[in-house]
């Protein structure tokens, strides 16, 4: 029997590896968050604004790129042949929970399905990335992983799981809850957006396109300012021949009634010009980078709004975003395959044996 010592030991120890490993993925949860930021369209969080009347909207591309590629990703369900597999996948609504991962998949790069026993029977959950915590973030493959801490709020208490491949440490708000032999197989199955070698968390199509969004936000806002100072003028005045505050709180508003001094020459409107060409071109230009970074998908997003398209031509562009999207697609497929054979080793059935 453990001593209390003993039992403090181990969970200063699982404590310390959280709190070491919640350090060393520190850049990458923050760019995680920045994803989802620009996701949600908001995507002037750093941007300086010099001056008051600077234009700092947000032009969200990201947010339909990701919903189209969802759109797609949600008509993939391949075949399962093994009954039994099949019999939980629709107990537990599993094509909802693929849909739930196909989103932190496609946001993030990466997420997490936890093939679990409860009542001697098996559970799914989707875990984000965010709760997720590799020993190493320098490999690829999942076999190479010695261990992964799962730690996330459960009414309101932090649980923190250490799944070693034949051990378990559970502790719950400096509590040990469970050390021992593991219950059951290993039980995570990862899917990646694009796997990227050497690395343990997938890479995002958001990664990709958030410097293009942020060159298409910075020019939608130029062209719009430059379309202010046309709408509404720009005024020039001798100094101290009108009541420049009144200018500055009101504005040019119609029928307002200008003052100025006599003597000095009467108010006049500066040439505005018009709109550069450059503008448009550079508009024009990201939005067709857009279309590269993405695999086309931004294209895909903009031609389904069109009512003029016919429908060959956008099952054309659908088969076209299928091809570009084979790696999360085929991540998928993995994952299905690879979580039913947990179901079966939980279930204790040999693989093929309940066909």
């Amino acid at each position: 029997m453990q001593t209390k010592q003993s039992r403090k030991q181990i969970i200063d120890s699982i404590i310390n590896d959280f709190e070491t490993r919640k350090e060393a993925r520190i850049s990458l949860e923050n760019k995680w968050k920045n994803n989802l930021n620009f996701y949600n369209g908001d995507q002037h969080v750093d941007i300086y604004k010099q001056y008051y009347w600077q234009s700092t909207e947000s032009f969200n591309h990201v947010g339909p790129l990701v919903e189209n590629r969802l759109s797609i990703l949600a008509e993939v369900q391949p075949e399962v042949q093994d009954e039994l597999v099949r019999s939980v996948f629709e107990k537990l609504r599993f094509k909802r929970l693929i849909e739930e991962g196909n989103f932190w998949q496609e946001v993030t790069g990466s997420v997490f399905y936890k093939v679990t026993k409860v009542d001697n029977q098996p559970m799914i959950s989707v875990c984000s990335p965010f709760e997720i915590y590799p020993d190493k973030l320098d490999v690829s493959n999942m076999a190479e992983i010695g261990s992964i801490i799962h730690a996330k709020k459960v009414n309101d208490e932090l649980v923190i799981e250490k799944w070693s491949r034949n051990h378990l440490t559970i502790v719950r708000e400096n509590a040990l809850v469970y050390d021992g032999e593991l219950p059951y197989p290993f039980p995570f199955v990862r899917g990646t957006s694009e796997l990227v070698a050497g690395q343990f968390f997938g890479k995002s199509v958001v990664d990709r396109v958030i410097p293009v969004q942020r060159a298409y936000n910075a020019i939608k806002n130029r062209r719009a300012e430059f379309m202010s100072r046309m709408a509404c003028g720009v005024v020039a005045v001798e100094d101290g021949s009108v009541d420049v505050d009144s200018l500055e709180i009101d504005g040019l508003c119609p029928g307002k009634i200008i003052v100025y001094q006599q003597g000095y020459r009467e108010p006049k409107f500066m040439e505005a010009g018009s709109i550069p060409d450059e503008l448009t071109k550079e508009e024009d230009r990201l939005l067709a980078e857009f279309n590269t970074v993405s695999c086309g998908g931004d294209l895909l997003t903009s031609m389904a709004g069109r009512a003029l398209v016919g429908e060959g031509t956008l099952n054309i562009y659908n088969e076209l975003a299928k091809r570009q999207l084979r790696r999360p697609i085929q991540s998928i497929e993995d994952v299905y395959e690879q979580v039913g054979q947990k179901i079966l080793a939980i279930l204790g059935v040999e693989n093929g044996s309940s066909k």
